[in-house]
């Protein structure tokens, strides 16, 4: 899920640092010193062709320079021998995983770069059932993750994002990222044991117990946390080749609930006590805007055949075909006279732990004046977890694009009150240029709430999308002309909004090269992350310009 970024120069796909040129990708400023890639991947595996690098180039928002080149290794040891031949060529090396973000985090700054495609390192290394954790590859996807864990009762604490079916593991470690079990178990870092990391010089290094030879990857604290360092770095400092992370049984009971509450203070407090309870596997919230949104984009017969999911977890069929019944049943206007709406899971080892955990959730919202409705989206999402590429376009095909806070439990309700200050200041040039703003809120551990400002506004497709998009759903979307004055606005607001969330304390996932982290950050903080970088990348070839780096 989440995050944005701010491009002051006003056009849609501007960045700061990155390339400001309308139209054609870069070129490159001489020949491409490719052979000795070809030489080691083999020619398939080796994209110099103008139309892939200027996919390349782009992520959901924002465009970047071209790379001289893309490679797609196929094992950890051709991606450790790629990365040694780069930097003693001098090119700068940036990682890109499934590509679902939208913070210029695997767009180069430089012409002098290549591109690593992680799409063909999806192994799953090694399921250890009796040590309870799995390793994989970076390139595996959490769906993929998911559907091999799931025969055997297993899953991960954190178990991926909305967007699992195309973000891999390595992007969302390097990213880190909240959805599926976070409420609970926290953010995506929180799950990991173990990494192997591609260090600039070609080298392999692993953290936690497996940075002892011959040590199995079952214990990520042993001595100072080496694997933290690489969690949250946009590949700043080197590039994960695998990751171990926890293991634990599959809830045997989950059950879920959706509630109405009249003001955004009303489900900003609920859901901060909710956290602190440390009640649900999952809870999210949306505002009225993002509510119809999200509405616009399905259909009930969609809802019913995402039920699949539930129905093949559900006790036996006929508790599936009742929960599709119920789904049928609450129609699409359930949320019809709701201004602000909660979501939430529980989950537990059998029906008695849901049951309490449930009521508790309940008795909460009812205390912040909230009123039960039709579960229908968190049944829906539960049952079909990891949505397409489609959700990168706004349901008519507007152009889509986050920025996020992460807030103390105890800040949220005066932040969301800013960002809707904010909002309601501009809000004749909102409408006028038919910008619409929604505002998606969640659970991210017991202690931090995500507050999601997503926007929606009119505004041409770019190569990402007509290469990510397929040509039946692309059909039944308006490729709009272009609109440079809704482009700025949202440009300026994404601005206004990062030095808002700076001044309200708030944290960031998805750093990329977008959100400011050096801004305020103290200098003893700061010195050791340049050391850090000196230590590990004295040539500062690994993705220059991500958290801020050069």
């Amino acid at each position: 899920m989440l995050p944005g970024s701010h491009a002051p120069d006003c056009r849609p796909g501007a960045r700061p640092g990155l390339s400001r040129r309308d139209g054609a990708v870069s070129p490159s400023a001489g020949p491409a010193p490719l052979d000795d890639f070809v030489a080691l991947l083999g020619r398939d595996r080796v994209l110099e062709d103008a139309g892939d690098r200027a996919f390349f180039s782009h992520d959901i928002y924002s465009r970047g320079v071209a790379p001289l080149c893309v490679i797609r290794p196929g094992a950890v040891e051709a991606l450790a021998l790629s990365v040694k031949r780069a930097t003693e060529q001098g090119l700068a090396v940036i990682a890109r995983g499934g590509g679902s973000s939208y913070t210029g985090g695997y767009l180069p700054i430089g012409e002098r770069s290549i591109l690593v495609d992680t799409a063909d390192l999806n192994r799953i290394v090694e399921i250890n059932q009796g040590d309870m954790y799995v390793t994989v590859e970076a390139g595996v996807t959490w769906r993929a993750l998911n559907d091999s864990l799931a025969p055997l009762g297993l899953r991960t604490p954190f178990w991926g994002p909305l967007s699992g079916a195309v973000a891999t593991i390595g992007g969302t470690l390097s990213q880190n990222g909240i959805l599926w079990g976070s409420a609970r178990h926290g953010a995506s870092p929180e799950s990991v044991l173990s990494l192997d990391v591609v260090l600039a010089s070609g080298a392999l290094l692993s953290t936690g117990s497996a940075g002892s030879a011959g040590f199995k990857p079952f214990f990520r604290h042993y001595g100072p946390d080496l694997t933290g360092l690489f969690l949250g770095d946009a590949g700043a400092l080197g590039i994960k080749a695998r990751a171990t992370l926890r293991l634990i049984r599959r809830p045997r009971a989950a059950a879920t609930a959706s509630f109405g509450f009249p003001t955004h203070t009303r489900i900003a407090e609920a859901m901060a006590e909710i956290a602190r309870e440390n009640l649900v596997s999952e809870c999210f919230g949306m505002d009225p805007d993002l509510q119809r949104q999200r509405m616009k984009r399905t259909t009930l017969a969609a809802d019913v055949k995402a039920l699949a999911g539930v129905f093949t977890s559900a006790a036996g069929l006929l508790d599936g075909a009742r929960e599709a019944a119920k789904v049928v049943a609450a129609g699409r206007s359930f949320l019809d006279g709701i201004d602000f709406s909660m979501h939430a899971c529980v989950e537990g080892r059998g029906e008695g732990d849901v049951t309490s955990a449930m009521r508790e959730v309940v008795e909460i919202c009812r205390r912040h004046e909230a009123r039960e409705v039709a579960d229908t989206i968190p049944k829906v999402l539960r049952g079909d977890p990891f949505v397409t590429m489609s959700s990168s376009i706004g349901p008519q095909g507007e152009r889509w694009a986050p920025v996020h806070g992460v807030v103390a439990l105890s800040d949220a309700v005066g932040t969301w009150s800013s960002v809707r200050a904010l909002f309601d200041s501009h809000r004749e040039a909102l409408d006028r240029h038919g910008v619409v703003i929604g505002v998606l809120t969640a659970i991210a551990g017991p202690t931090a709430l995500v507050i999601e400002p997503v926007f929606y506004w009119p505004g041409p497709r770019t190569p990402f999308h007509e290469r990510v998009l397929d040509r039946a759903t692309l059909a039944r979307f308006t490729d709009f002309p272009d609109h440079p004055e809704a482009a700025a606005l949202v440009a300026d607001l994404r601005g206004r909004l990062l030095e808002l969330f700076r001044e309200r304390g708030a944290a960031h996932m998805q750093i990329g090269k977008a959100y400011p982290y050096r801004a305020g950050r103290r200098p003893e903080s700061w010195q050791l992350l340049e050391a850090l970088k000196d230590a590990l990348d004295p040539q500062r070839l690994m993705n220059p310009g991500a958290l801020g780096l050069r």
